[in-house]
């Protein structure tokens, strides 16, 4: 992810790092016992960080849900990553 990424230029890459860190914790704790997390709970964990970077993730002017929107259709994930605007309503973050 880089500093042009619509993510970023929102300010919302910590949503999206605390989701994907709470999928792969969840994912991957359970597999080693001495982290105490049993596979119901790392499941637990891991679909709380997917459903929290699906409804948290939004265009700060219409509210779209972005990871939710290419959830749906993955031609969402590039103007997510590396776009300038909003794929639903077309607002332009880039500063210029």
């Amino acid at each position: 992810m880089t500093a042009n990424s619509l993510l970023a230029r929102t300010g919302q890459s910590w949503k999206f790092v605390l989701g994907v860190a709470a999928l792969l914790a969840g994912s991957i704790a359970p597999l080693f016992e001495a982290s105490g997390i049993g596979w119901t709970a790392g499941t637990v964990i891991a679909c709380a960080g997917y459903a929290f970077t699906l409804l948290a993730v939004r265009c700060p002017a219409c509210g779209s849900r972005w990871f939710w929107q290419a959830a749906l259709d993955a031609a969402v994930y590039a103007p997510i990553f590396k776009g300038p605007a909003c794929p639903a309503c077309r607002r332009d973050y880039s500063g210029g």
